[in-house]
């Protein structure tokens, strides 16, 4: 018995973005309810989004309070804006948009825009206003970063499953046909032993081809592989080298169990508790340690924000290193005079400057995207692989100090 389609097609930088903006818009709060969220499901009505702002931005000017009736109107004419930029140009998985005041001071207002690309297909279509952002309908969505494979077998049987953050689910579960110790009435004990060799070797290999089959396709999604076990069946399995070698390098390591079924899958986790919580600190050495290699050997690296970003709209990057500490703002703007239009980055505690570089007038904010996630499509585009730095250990902090925590692992000079 074995069940597949079990891990959902999302890279681990996808998740790791998405979750960072979860968590920077639930730290935002609104004085009084002048944060507004909206959910637009792909393939939503144009016109009926439309007008329901329209409709929400009239009605607003029925508020008593004269700075949160301009706070309301200001960020519902900044979403109207970009449905307008983006010409309902909405993602196959919808779009979560967030607007509104978020000022600290009391009587100053800083109204801000952030875009929310689901990481599943959006079904709730919603305008809400609110002292805080309605996160619900994405929080129903966050699934673990952390995806394990789990094997328990013996002798006698053998389970597979996957553990995806704190819960696990059984794919696989198999009986052997090899006979007991005590041989049948008119067997020689050679043939006795032959056949059990054989049927130990046959259940192995079948064990063995369910976990590629299962396994492989999501191989890059994996964090590891825990084999475990009583005795030393586990370490007798390995040995048989049946399985893909893709499998392979994924293997953390072994840990005794007493039992092989679920109870088995239950024990694996628990006893290899460290195990687990290491893999995601190696996975990170390495990458950075691969980065440092080419940068002192090879030259086979890049690092600094222009020089990256360089290489990589040129095609030269191989893997886009980012540090979780990045936390900035691409705004494009627009001089509501004479038309000047430019982008601009800066971090995300601060505010961008709406004078006019040309003519001195006031510009209108047309896009604000977070910095990150433009440059993950910029990599998804040329093809390149993204993976997000944490600063908790010691590799991922010189990364961010050493090396401004922006930096690529070249395909070519």
């Amino acid at each position: 018995m074995m069940k597949k389609d079990f891990i959902e097609e999302i890279s681990d930088s996808e998740l790791n973005l998405f979750n960072k903006k979860l968590r920077k818009l639930s730290s935002l709060k609104g004085s009084g309810t002048e944060l507004i969220s909206l959910y637009v499901p792909y393939g939503a009505d144009r016109s009926a989004i439309m007008s329901q702002l329209i409709n929400e931005k009239s009605q607003s000017s029925n508020i008593k309070d004269p700075s949160t009736r301009k706070n309301v109107q200001s960020a519902l004419k900044r979403i109207i804006n970009l449905i307008k930029q983006i010409d309902f140009d909405i993602p196959k998985n919808g779009l979560a948009i967030f607007c509104g005041n978020i000022s600290k001071q009391e009587g100053k207002s800083d109204i801000r825009l952030f875009t929310v690309v689901p990481i599943k297909k959006l079904e709730t279509k919603m305008y809400w206003c609110d002292s805080e952002f309605n996160l619900e309908p994405l929080k129903q969505m966050v699934l673990p970063t952390e995806i394990y494979g789990i094997i328990t077998i013996d002798k006698n049987e053998a389970t597979i499953a996957i553990l995806k953050g704190k819960s696990y689910e059984i794919i696989g579960h198999f009986n052997s046909n090899v006979a007991g110790k005590q041989r049948a009435g008119g067997q020689s004990a050679k043939r006795f032993e032959h056949l059990r060799e054989e049927a130990e070797h046959n259940f192995y290999k079948k064990v063995s081809e369910a976990v590629n089959s299962a396994l492989v396709p999501y191989a890059e999604k994996l964090n590891g592989i825990i084999v475990a076990g009583p005795g030393f069946t586990k370490e007798t399995f390995l040995e048989k080298d049946f399985l893909d070698y893709r499998l392979k390098s994924k293997i953390i390591g072994t840990v005794s169990t007493s039992y092989t079924d679920e109870y088995g899958i239950k024990e694996a986790i628990e006893r290899g508790k460290e195990l687990l919580k290491n893999a995601a600190v190696v996975k990170e050495k390495e990458a950075v340690s691969e980065f440092m290699t080419n940068i002192i050997k090879t030259g086979l690296a890049v690092y600094g924000e222009k020089e990256t970003i360089d290489a990589l709209e040129s095609g030269k990057v191989a893997k886009l290193l980012i540090s979780e500490r990045i936390n900035k703002t691409a705004y494009k703007m627009q001089c509501t005079h004479c038309g000047f239009q430019k982008m601009v980055t800066i971090e995300e505690s601060e505010s961008p400057s709406l004078k006019c570089d040309k003519c001195g007038y006031e510009m209108e904010i047309l896009e604000e995207n977070d910095y990150v996630e433009l440059l993950m499509k910029k990599a998804e585009k040329m093809g390149t692989k993204t993976i997000i730095i944490s600063t908790e250990t010691d590799e991922g902090e010189q990364f961010w100090k050493t090396f401004g925590g922006l930096g690529g692992i070249l395909r070519y000079r």
